[in-house]
């Protein structure tokens, strides 16, 4: 009785198999065609990646592939979607976990009412429990946490994401701003100093991660003097701002670093070098944060003032 019910099931499952068999070769050629034309015809490639992925659902590289596409058009919704049939096709993939919930990051970041964060916590977890090793899933594990205002638990995440990859200049910045924002002066200076002097060993292999690594190393800069007006050592925030002239910042063109120290200059009573670092503000790119449009008109009004003022501001 017993091999007359196994032997049919058997078959069954042969038959189960090979039509499955079927379906994952045809989701490979569709898969390989879509990375082909990925490049050329991004929409082509996602519509096949789709087909591939319905055809083989087990295949997790498929979905991969499918949810970097997504990744590359900035569809964070889909993206994260895919992901995490990804994950569920192979947990053991650490990777899934962490795109997934960097996608769900920056959807959160997307939505109007900043809604979402929470949902993108679990997977950076499980992606860093994982694999100790990807930092990134504690640095946005940090910055979720951080609009979630569980400031604690973004500082242990900033710092264990520093201690994973030292060399990576954006995790200091994160970390001394919240530093800076909860008034810890010393802490905040601290990790300022320590991430400029990691800037030599950033390796860069292009412009782009130039453009980046600069513009972090900038912003250490500002943390800097940041750090130094809280401690009200006016002349050290002069010097800090003065060595933002140094770094080169294609990101940040409206150069806000001379603003501040044209304020700073002014404050002191150093009229001349107040407006010359005004002049070389007003010469720069206007920026387009809120608080670099304010600092503009701010600098506007500033210029016919201390213009009248003589001092060296003629001609601002």
């Amino acid at each position: 009785m017993r091999e007359s019910i196994v032997v049919p099931m058997l078959l069954a499952s042969g038959l189960t198999l090979f039509g499955c068999n079927k379906s994952a070769v045809d989701a490979q050629k569709l898969a390989k065609h879509a990375q082909s034309v990925q490049g050329e015809d991004p929409k082509l490639a996602s519509e096949e990646y789709k087909q591939a992925a319905a055809l083989d659902p087990s295949n997790h590289k498929i979905l991969a592939a499918l949810g970097t596409l997504y990744e590359k058009q900035k569809d964070w919704a889909n993206a994260a979607e895919t992901y995490a049939k990804a994950a569920a096709a192979d947990d053991n993939w650490a990777a899934y976990h962490f795109r997934r919930g960097h996608a769900l990051y920056e959807l959160a970041k997307k939505d109007p009412g900043h809604q979402g964060f929470d949902k993108a916590t679990d997977p950076l977890k499980k992606a860093f429990a994982k694999d100790p090793n990807i930092s990134d899933a504690q640095y946005y594990l940090g910055k979720s946490l951080y609009e979630l205002d569980d400031e604690q638990g973004a500082l242990e995440a900033y710092t264990t994401a520093i201690n994973t990859r030292p060399d990576q200049l954006a995790y200091y910045v994160d970390l001394a701003n919240l530093y800076l924002d909860l008034g810890l002066a010393d802490e905040g200076l601290q990790v300022a100093t320590e991430g400029q002097k990691q800037a030599p060993n950033v390796k860069i292999h292009d412009d782009n991660e130039k453009a980046e690594v600069t513009n972090n190393l900038y912003n250490l800069v500002l943390n800097e003097a940041r750090a130094f007006e809280l401690h009200n050592k006016p002349e050290e925030k002069i010097a800090a701002l003065k060595k933002a002239r140094s770094v080169p910042n294609p990101k940040n063109m409206a150069r806000e670093s001379e603003y501040q120290l044209a304020i700073a200059y002014y404050d002191k009573g150093d009229a001349v070098e107040a407006c010359e670092a005004l002049r070389n503000y007003l010469k720069s790119p206007a920026g387009k944060t809120p608080e670099a449009t304010e600092n503009r008109k701010d600098a506007d009004r500033k210029k016919f003032e201390w213009a009248k003022s003589g001092g060296g501001c003629a001609g601002l």
